[in-house]
């Protein structure tokens, strides 16, 4: 890793956005991100709550433990932040690792049901993410899916997401998404969008002022390009990819 680049990671974990690592508002926002990814993730988590689950770039797990909350046993996860990891540990998340994720994953071949990426692969060059993706396949069980959150260079907002962190590098679309999933040996399952998930009043407001929001877009695609494939317009885009069980 670039000097850099390393300089940045070891930053993340404090003051951030307003919201002190530690605080009240810090868990709140904890609870609720990792609860509307599991969310939004559900249909595709495994069935066997003792399977084994890595996540990359865990952060200080949130996600992990919404798993943990609805039952998910075999939890992992791997950041380069040691404030991140000291924070997850502190939350009682003792499976997250202070490691890179190629490092991770090289020891452990054919080993996890799930992999989830979020927000993660935009930080890779494009040698890196292939040697990641490469990496990826080979730690997952046949059959075993990959779930990633990525800048969506086709999203109204989509350039907030690819420079709002200095460390970015890529930003994607669903036809590169297509590209490197058949590159690195995956089954492209699904791609969708990043969008509100019903959990309230407000995140309920929200979902609905967004069908209309993407609506006028898709209008305004068709009459631009005449393109209506993958109508999928968020600053974030999710996809799905999986192993071959074969």
């Amino acid at each position: 890793m670039e000097a850099w680049k390393a300089r940045v990671y070891a930053s993340y974990g404090g003051a951030t956005a307003g919201r002190v690592l530690g605080s009240a508002d810090d868990e709140a926002d904890f609870v609720l991100s990792g609860r509307t990814e599991a969310r939004r993730c559900r249909a595709f988590l495994p069935l066997d709550r003792s399977a084994a689950i890595l996540d990359i770039g865990c952060g200080s797990g949130s996600f992990l433990d919404a798993l943990r909350t609805v039952g998910y046993t075999n939890l992992e996860g791997v950041d380069l932040s040691p404030a991140q990891v000291d924070a997850g540990r502190r939350r009682g998340l003792n499976g997250i690792t202070l490691a890179s994720a190629m490092d991770y994953l090289g020891g452990r071949p054919g080993r996890y049901a799930l992999v989830t990426a979020f927000n993660i692969l935009e930080h890779q060059t494009r040698a890196e993410l292939f040697e990641l993706l490469d990496v990826i396949h080979a730690g997952l069980l046949p059959g075993g899916r990959l779930i990633a959150i990525v800048p969506n260079a086709k999203g109204l907002f989509g350039a907030n997401v690819r420079f709002a962190d200095i460390t970015h590098e890529l930003s994607f679309t669903p036809q590169t998404v297509a590209q490197i999933c058949q590159v690195t040996g995956f089954e492209n399952e699904t791609v969708m969008e990043h969008g509100p998930v019903i959990h309230g009043f407000v995140s309920a407001v929200r979902w609905s002022m967004w069908q209309l929001i993407r609506g006028a877009l898709l209008v305004a695609r068709l009459a631009e390009g005449g393109d209506w494939r993958r109508p999928i317009f968020t600053q974030d885009l999710v996809f799905v990819a999986r192993k071959p069980a074969a």
